[in-house]
């Protein structure tokens, strides 16, 4: 029997440790934001396509890196001649090599030479193999030459607008990243309030409980001494039974809220949470007019959409550059040397006894320009849409801006009236209380009366905190909730 009673009381702990609830962690809306700023997925690409769109913009700027070519060679030829004056032989061996550096103005300097060792071999003739002077020979050149652009291609307005197109998609990629965490934002703070609501509609429906078990209670009472029919027992247990349906209900809804909040923090679905919110007393509703303005200069979207602009204005300047006619200025200027020695070949390129000038204009065109156009007609294009999207994004901008407004405007009448009327649903419900303890009521009418004052408890709270919810909702449709809470995206997580 102590073995038995021994069992029971160790299963009995087990259970009573098992069943214990865990704490709720306490958290507010600053928190709960940063939290799935911090950890949310959807930042970390948004991070990585801003430094893809940096990486771009170091290639754009390779564009004027120099290029350097080196080259060694050797080579033998033999062929048949028809003279005794012609080489039946010729062996060369090569150095060469060039650096060619783009310049910002459009232009592009080089340099470039070219060092060699050449022999020639003759049919037997003696006089033939007299006639080459240098056998083998050493012959050294060295050439300096600039292009520059008359026309397409001056200044170089592919390296310039390249440039500010590349920029312009880093800015691109940073106001995505921004809009994804106001975006994300915005999901938390509707799923905090929801779960805040749902708090509330189990509070509320808590206290209906409590009521409908004390009036079942009470009839129980009555019931034995006679005093009320079966029926009215019957009434006041079917209240009860709706009212735990209706609190069991609410608990689902908050089940659900709860999960929602805590897979955006990517944490645990069951993880309970207290809600802690931070009431906004006096919220200043500004005019129209001066909320759009601050729309305007904060919203992320509209910064994005100029950044866009940007890289749309300078793919059209190139598209426009690259319909022009192509004319190129070139010059050069180079020496020459020739000797039996090698020493004395590759000083003489040094010096201009022998040397080589020449200035000449070259044209190019393609005809049709089919490519061309089609890329000037797609730059129009997209900046237009660009313009288009401006246009529809402020229209959304100033919707949402009107929907929190108009929720605050007649949200604050409607809660005085809803707080109102709870009082007064209250102070109605004692009284028909009281009549119906003194026999001058009925049941059906105290569980309406009940049922009333439920109503009007959970509107005027609801009420409440939709006024608070369109607080939060007007400054992230102004672009300052992540402002007003002092969440600066730059200091998570490198962002």
């Amino acid at each position: 029997m102590r073995r038995s009673f021994n069992h029971v009381i160790v299963t009995s702990l087990l259970l009573t440790t098992t069943v214990m609830p865990v704490a709720a962690e306490e958290m507010d809306l600053k928190a709960a934001i940063t939290a799935v700023i911090e950890k949310h997925p959807e930042l970390e690409i948004s991070h990585l396509d801003r430094r893809i769109a940096q990486s771009d913009s170091r290639r754009i700027e390779g564009m004027l890196d120099p290029v350097v070519t080196a080259r060694i060679g050797a080579s033998e030829e033999t062929t048949p001649t028809t003279s005794s004056f012609q080489p039946s032989e010729t062996r060369l061996g090569q150095i060469s090599g060039s650096i060619s550096k783009p310049l910002a103005s459009g232009g592009t300097l080089g340099v470039n030479f070219n060092y060699n060792r050449s022999s020639q071999a003759y049919a037997p003739s003696p006089l033939a193999a007299q006639l080459s002077s240098f056998n083998p020979a050493y012959r050294n050149q060295i050439n300096l030459n600039y292009r520059h652009p008359l026309l397409k291609g001056n200044d170089r307005p592919d390296y310039e607008q390249s440039l500010i197109a590349t920029q312009a998609g880093v800015r691109v990629a940073e106001m995505q990243q921004l809009i994804t965490a106001r975006t994300l934002a915005l999901k938390t703070t509707n799923a905090w309030f929801q779960l805040s609501s749902d708090d509330i509609n189990i509070r509320i429906a808590e206290q209906a409980v409590e009521r409908a078990k004390a009036l079942l209670n009470y009839q129980h009472t009555r019931e034995k001494f006679g005093l009320i029919e079966t029926a009215d027992r019957l009434q006041a247990e079917a209240l009860l039974a709706a009212r735990k349906t209706d609190l069991q209900r609410a608990q689902g809804r908050r089940a659900a809220s709860l999960s929602n909040l805590n897979r955006l923090m990517l944490r645990a679905p069951e993880s309970e949470i207290s809600i802690q919110i931070d009431t906004i007393n006096d919220v200043s509703i500004p005019p129209m007019a001066e909320a759009v303005a601050v729309a305007e200069e904060k919203r992320a979207e509209l910064k994005l959409l100029q950044a866009q602009m940007d890289a749309a204005e300078a793919q059209l300047t190139m598209a426009r550059e690259g319909d022009k006619l192509q004319l190129d200025l070139i010059a050069e200027l180079g020496t020459r040397a020739l000797s039996n020695t090698a020493p004395a070949a590759a000083a003489g390129g040094f010096t201009i006894n022998d040397h080589y000038a020449s200035l000449s204009v070259e044209l190019s065109e393609v005809i049709g320009r089919n490519s061309a156009r089609a890329a000037l007609e797609k730059a129009l294009l997209q900046q237009q849409r660009v313009a288009a999207q401006r246009v529809s994004t402020l229209e959304q901008i100033r919707s949402d801006l009107s929907t929190a407004i108009t929720s605050l405007r007649s949200g604050r009448p409607t809660l005085l009236a809803a707080r109102k009327q709870a009082e007064a649903e209250r102070r109605k419900f004692t009284a028909e209380m009281k009549r119906y303890r003194e026999g001058r009521s009925d049941t059906a009418t105290l569980v309406q009366f009940e049922g009333e004052l439920l109503t009007a408890e959970l509107n005027a709270d609801l009420q409440a905190l939709t006024l608070q919810l369109a607080a939060r909702q007007l400054l992230w449709a102004q672009g300052n909730l992540l402002e007003s809470l002092h969440i600066d995206i730059a200091n998570g997580k490198g962002y």
